[in-house]
This record gives structure tokens, C-alpha cells and sequence, in this order.
């Protein structure tokens, strides 16, 4: 990780900060590449955001001060995820204009947009429905998972193509760097995602919790593996509150699991900063949500796979389970809880918001061909 790069500007010195415009496939969530693009709206003062759905009632409240452009009706965004076979040629359609600059933020739909401007796409991940789609392909019905099966090929290669016509390609960790090589056959930069506290103030939630807990956050899917996560947290003595959208139905307070649902910033910050540990169980592509813990001095246990290779430190902001089996996670849940708080908010200050953004406007200001400062 590089030091970061001063960008105060003497006036005079140097040229204008581009127009920037966002883009992101779909805004209908809360989750970790939400934040990401969150961030980039109040620090980046951009022209517009561009995507594909928005659902302002299901995601952040930055959103809210920004000229959003969505392309489907917003009747219609919370179906966007079941639109998969027309979403390729919609995206497609989606027009980004007005801005000197594009900043893309990209899970699979994004970087498939008409850009009339110089765009850096900002990867999270590969699309998942096309390069490990196992997961996905298993919500499908019968018939739709045999189209999807029988079209990977065309669409790999429409999602190849529009990846390659990005001006920089940035990966959000070594995991999606890997990633991108074997999906588009190109290396990209490797700059990791902005983390801070998620909230300035901490608010219980509504409901009685134990005093002592571990925490898990993730929407329910497949690859979030949150059986495995509760689990581990109940054999290693402690019950479990689970954050995310679906957790509720996981909800077994006499099985000492409290599944909440999606909570307010204020309340998964109460969370966090009350759990004894936060426990990732996940094939996550970086591992924002043990970093926003380590911020409110929460120790992480995780298995040892994709980002929390990069994000966790044994005995720094927590421990890594010797494999992925509950077993290991559990025992890995006792180690780390002996990990201070002032231990982890010193590792998650490597991985500040405003390192992320010097890093992001010097890609910009490179791809628009200028060199103003934020």
C-alpha cells in the first residue's frame, strides 16, 4: 500500500478538476459497493450517477443530493435482479453524457453502458452470473438456468468487450485482480476500497440483544455463507446477531440467533461496536464489513480465502481460521477475541477514505488527459 498523495492544489498551478460523472450498475441495496459509490458522491461532487435502478427507500441516503439517472422505471427497480436476460441489452441502451470524465462502478452491468466521455470502471467483481455463477444459477427456475447456461458464451464475450473499452480498469483487491486477468485477459490496478465508521453515532436497535455476542453481516446467498458464519459463533459460546437484508428469516432468538434484517447505519454501527467479534465466512472479494467493525475497535474472525486475505491481519484486527471448516472458524472466534480495540482501529486506518479518493482522481485526471486536484 502506497503512501498517500497530497492533492491540495496551489491555485494557479494546476488545471481544473474534471466533470466527473458516477455510474453503478444498480442501486436498490445497501451493500459494500453501495458504500463505495456513497462515498464517491459526497466527496466527488458529481455531475450525475448513472444506473441501471434506484430505489432510494432500500439504500443510502447520500444518494439523495445527487441528479440520479436511472434507465428502468422505478416502479420496477426492486425486479431488477429477475430482468437478467434483458439487463444485457439494457445496459447496453444506458446513455452516460455530461461530464468531462466517467468514474464506473462495476459488479457485472456498469462497464456495459454507452459512455460518450473517457471512463475508468472500478470492479468489485467479475459478473458473477457469467464467471462463477454456480451460486446464482441455483435462485433461477429450471428453464431460465438452461438459457443462462447455453448463452454464457455470447454474453462472456459482450461483457469482455465493453470491460475493454474502459480507458483504466481498477480492481478492488488482489482477489478481483485475479479475477479480471482470467475473465478479460488484463492486468488492472489494484486500489482498495474507501472504509470509515459507518455512522457518527451508535443507536441500539429496537429489540433486546444479549450483552455478549458475535455479529454477522450479509444479505443470505449462497456465497455469503452465513449458515457456516452462525455456526461457528454458536460453538465457540456465543450467540449471534445477524445484519442484512433476508437475516430476518433467520431470525431463532430461543436458538440464541437474532436475525435483524436490514438495519440503519446508526444501528449496524451499535452492532459493531457491541459484538465481540465479527464473524466472515464469505468468498468476498475484499471484506468491507470487517474493516468498518476493526473501526469500532471489533475484532474479526475469518476464514482464510478472497479478501480477508488482504483485510484481516492475525492479531492485528483479528484471526484467520486455519481452513473453512465451523471447527476452525470457532476456534479462530476465541482467538480473536483477545484482540484489543486500539489494535484494530490502527488497521483500519490503513485503508482510509481519503487514500482511496487521491488514488481514484489521479486515475481520473490521467484518463481525462488533465491533472486538476480534489
Amino acid at each position: 500500500m502506497t503512501d498517500p498523495v497530497s492533492t491540495g492544489a496551489v491555485p494557479g498551478s494546476r488545471a481544473p478538476r474534471p466533470d466527473i460523472v458516477l455510474a453503478h450498475d444498480y442501486l436498490v441495496q445497501s451493500g459494500g459497493a453501495e458504500r463505495v459509490v456513497a462515498h464517491w458522491a459526497e466527496a466527488l461532487e458529481p455531475a450525475a450517477l448513472v444506473t441501471l435502478a434506484y430505489r432510494p427507500e432500500t439504500t443510502f441516503d447520500a444518494f439523495d443530493a445527487v441528479d440520479v439517472r436511472a434507465t428502468i422505471p422505478r416502479s420496477l427497480a426492486g425486479q431488477v435482479e429477475r430482468m437478467l436476460p434483458a439487463l444485457p441489452s439494457i445496459a447496453a441502451r444506458t446513455r452516460v453524457t455530461g461530464g468531462d470524465v466517467a468514474l464506473v462502478s462495476s459488479s457485472g452491468w456498469a462497464h456495459r453502458f454507452a459512455f460518450d466521455m473517457p471512463h475508468v470502471v472500478y470492479v468489485h467483481s467479475p459478473a458473477r452470473w457469467l464467471y462463477a455463477a454456480d451460486d446464482y444459477r441455483m435462485r433461477l427456475s429450471r428453464v431460465r438456468r438452461a438459457g443462462l447456461t447455453v448463452s454464457t458464451p455470447m454474453l462472456r464475450r459482450g461483457d469482455a468487450d465493453a470491460m475493454r473499452r474502459a480507458d483504466a480498469i481498477v480492481a478492488n483487491s488482489a482477489v478481483t485482480r485475479d479475477r479480471i486477468r482470467d475473465a478479460y485477459g488484463v492486468d488492472a490496478e489494484v486500489v482498495h476500497p474507501p472504509v470509515s465508521p459507518v455512522a457518527t453515532e451508535a443507536v441500539a436497535p429496537s429489540r433486546e440483544l444479549p450483552d455478549e455476542f458475535a455479529v454477522v453481516v450479509a444479505r443470505d446467498r449462497g456465497y455469503k455463507n452465513v449458515a457456516l458464519a452462525v455456526e461457528s459463533a454458536l460453538a465457540a459460546g456465543l450467540p449471534v446477531v445477524v445484519v442484512g437484508a433476508g437475516s430476518e428469516e433467520l431470525d431463532a432468538p430461543d436458538d440464541r440467533v437474532h436475525g435483524l434484517g436490514r438495519v440503519s447505519d446508526a444501528e449496524l454501527c451499535w452492532t459493531y461496536r457491541n459484538a465481540r467479534v465479527v464473524v466472515g465466512a464469505a468468498r468476498e472479494d475484499f471484506g468491507l464489513t470487517v474493516l468498518e467493525a476493526s473501526f469500532e475497535g471489533t475484532p474479526a474472525a475469518v476464514v482464510p480465502a478472497g479478501g480477508y486475505l488482504e483485510t484481516v491481519r492475525d492479531g492485528a484486527n483479528g484471526f484467520h481460521a486455519a481452513d473453512a471448516t465451523s471447527a476452525a472458524l470457532a476456534e479462530a472466534i476465541v482467538r480473536a477475541r483477545d484482540v484489543g480495540p486500539d489494535e484494530c482501529r490502527a488497521w483500519a486506518e490503513r485503508f482510509g477514505v481519503d487514500r482511496h479518493l487521491d488514488a481514484v482522481v489521479e486515475l481520473l485526471e490521467v484518463a481525462a488527459g488533465g491533472s486538476g486536484g480534489r
